[in-house]
């Protein structure tokens, strides 16, 4: 019959024996103990299979028995044979006999490194793994798939940081002496990465300190050191505590995984991000911690940080995580970030662009930009410029820039250097006034779809959250003692950290006591406990955030604008409640002539709709509840005096911003 046969036809034909090639060692005698039938139909082939496939899987067991007989605290070293013997065995999960590990010094970046591993159980419960190299990270996992890390206690011994007190200092010559903790180590990096000042009675961050950063450190003693600051030094006294931040790898890291779930998981003296994702996506973290350390021996002060640097970081994660339940304390950096990278636009021809990625990113390994995905352009000001899909994406190996970036605010090494990597992208549609030094964002490599909700952040330097991307949730968090902001929905170019935010739930939450150090006050464009705003007072074309839902959520004792809100549309703001709200004069945001005794500051803003609010007990820095700037229009739910003029004498009782 002609053409392709059919399903009934196939199976009416007998089979027929394999033709014999030159050099295939197939033979007619395997037909003589079977018959003139495939192998595979044969029942007894299926007898034979089985008993091979049990030898294998006993002697997997076997051995993966013998492995965990072995593992104990005395015995490490046979912590990372076990796990991948018991994953060999396809046991599906392990369980490390609970104790302190101290992990022998490997001889790659981590301690602990799995590739590749999927559907797999690592239970840790009353585990403490200890590493002694803070240049080394802890666990890393790289395109693993639906792996789940229960229970482990991650500790850096000694601590990957130093502090000291600050004993002399000269604000006209820019530098101060600090004596070393005792206890504390003393190999301090120079130049320094970033120091904090710290309450020496409160043992928190000095409100209205600015971070220092050196450009030059040397000792001048017994564990003394003189410090050269790029940094004015404001606020800081003579007896103040410093907090030295330390520079190293991440905790636990997943680089191009999915649906993994780390639990039950505490970092204690984090070297770096202590929990860090790149790429993949459809990550859980759920009731992780970052606590303090104990003191070093021979420490009479405890530790001032937790960890150097964030508590969760997220970059061009194509879902973004799931965080539930978390308690992140003391975090040398921001407590939860989630962003992707800007691409640079090198030259745009109509359809047609050449796109330099940051930091020589391969295209290969980390699947950032992909067709179809959607792209937003932005002016190299931050300003919003439209929109396009990406069609077609090829790498250009021998391309040749006429010209460099002469931007000098991107942040080092993300868009120079000798690895550059060109590719010419075809979009579905040219985006008008395109050109040189545009930002490209891959809106589909932001983190998008993330859920923050049920977790704590406390007294970190940095912000309580950091968000970049769109179609998330953060509800019912408390974030109390951030020294720079609670939190903040806004893209950083001069970071190369993308983007603006669309459909965001924003809800629930406790923001305390946030936004009181740690910046260059004036000259802070994230000036609200909560800021949805642009990258920097610039003009934009349109509107980079849009779609955001804030309502029920509570403001307690913060200084300085409660809610900055610019580059932003279709925006809700209801049910919130503002206590004690400005009691202290805070400038964050003057030097972009943002009113700063504004409770509410609008800017560049159209569609939003304020409903029962409530201010109870404002300090007297609150002149204004809704201060409004430029290009500002459609305004719902306020009555003419919370926008324009100011109060007087402010009663006990609540304000309201009615909705009318």
């Amino acid at each position: 019959m002609p053409g392709n046969p059919t399903r009934t036809e196939f199976k009416n034909q007998a089979p027929e024996p394999p033709v014999r090639e030159i050099g295939q060692q197939t033979h007619r005698s395997w037909y003589k103990i079977f018959g003139e039938y495939p192998m595979t139909r044969h029942p007894f082939w299926n007898l034979f299979c089985g008993a091979i496939l049990t030898l294998v899987a006993v002697s997997g067991s076997r051995g993966a028995i013998a492995a965990i007989a072995a593992l104990s605290p005395r015995n490490p070293s046979a912590l990372m044979p076990a796990i991948m013997q018991a994953y060999h065995a396809d046991w599906g999960e392990v369980v490390i006999p609970p104790g302190v590990y101290k992990l022998p010094e490997p001889r790659g970046g981590f301690y602990l490194s799995f590739d590749h591993m999927k559907s797999f159980r690592i239970i840790g419960k009353g585990v403490t793994l200890l590493r002694t190299d803070p240049t080394k990270g802890g666990i890393e996992f790289h395109r693993c798939r639906n792996v789940t890390l229960d229970g482990v206690t991650l500790r850096c011994d000694p601590i990957p940081y130093t502090q000291g007190r600050i004993i002399a200092m000269s604000r006209k010559k820019h530098f101060l002496d600090v004596r070393i903790n005792s206890g504390y180590r003393t190999d301090i990096p120079d130049p320094l990465m970033v120091a904090t000042v710290f309450n020496p009675q409160r043992f928190q961050i000095t409100a209205g300190s600015c971070d220092i950063f050196s450009h030059h450190i040397t000792s001048i003693g017994r564990r003394t050191f003189r410090i050269f600051t790029m940094s004015p030094l404001t606020s800081i006294r003579i007896g103040d505590l410093l907090e030295l931040r330390g520079h190293g790898p991440p905790d636990v890291a997943n680089i191009e995984c999915r649906r993994m779930t780390i639990e039950h998981v505490t970092i204690m003296a984090g070297t770096g991000f202590c929990f860090y994702e790149q790429g993949g996506g459809g990550n859980r973290y759920i009731d992780d911690s970052i606590v303090y350390p104990p003191k070093p021996h021979g420490a009479t002060l405890p530790p001032l940080r937790a960890s150097n640097a964030d508590g969760l970081h997220s970059n061009f994660a194509r879902h973004g995580p799931i965080v539930v339940g978390c308690h992140f304390e003391g975090m040398g950096d921001d407590g939860i970030a989630i962003h992707g990278w800007y691409a640079m636009l090198r030259r745009s021809a109509g359809r047609r662009w050449i796109v330099l990625f940051p930091y020589g990113t391969p295209y290969g390994n980390t699947k950032f930009f992909r067709a179809g995905d959607r792209l937003k352009l932005y002016d190299p000001g931050g300003g919003y410029l439209g929109q396009t899909r990406l069609v077609n994406i090829k790498r250009l190996a021998s391309y040749k820039p006429k010209r460099s970036t002469s931007l000098p605010d991107i942040k080092q090494g993300a868009f120079d250097g000798p690895h550059l990597n060109f590719y010419e992208v075809t979009v579905r549609h040219q985006i008008a006034k395109s050109g040189f030094e545009d930002r490209i964002c891959d809106t589909n490599a932001i983190g998008s779809g993330f859920i923050v909700r049920h977790c704590v952040i406390l007294q970190n330097r940095g912000r309580g959250m950091l968000i970049k991307a769109d179609n998330g949730i953060i509800e019912d968090n408390t974030v109390d003692g951030s020294s720079v902001g609670g939190i903040e929905i806004t893209p950083e170019f001069w970071w190369d950290e993308a983007g603006c935010s669309s459909h965001l739930l924003i809800e629930g939450n406790t923001i305390e006591h946030v936004g009181y150090a740690s910046t260059d006050v004036p000259g802070w464009y994230q000036a609200g406990a909560l800021s949805i705003c642009a990258n920097t007072h610039t003009q934009a074309v349109g509107f980079g955030h849009a779609d955001i839902v804030v309502t029920d959520n509570r403001f307690v004792n913060n200084d300085g604008m409660n809610i900055l809100l610019t580059d932003a549309k279709n925006v809700l703001l209801a049910g919130n409640v503002f206590l004690g709200a400005m009691r202290q004069p805070n400038d964050r945001g003057a030097a972009f002539h943002f009113d700063t005794s504004s409770l509410i500051w609008l800017q560049q803003c159209k569609n939003i709709l304020f409903a029962d609010n409530r201010v109870i007990r404002p300090g007297p820095a609150m002149k204004t509840m809704v201060g409004v700037g430029p290009d500002v229009s459609h305004v719902m739910g306020i009555t003419q005096q919370h926008v324009a003029g100011t109060f007087g004498k402010l009663t006990q009782g609540p304000h309201r911003l009615q909705n009318r």
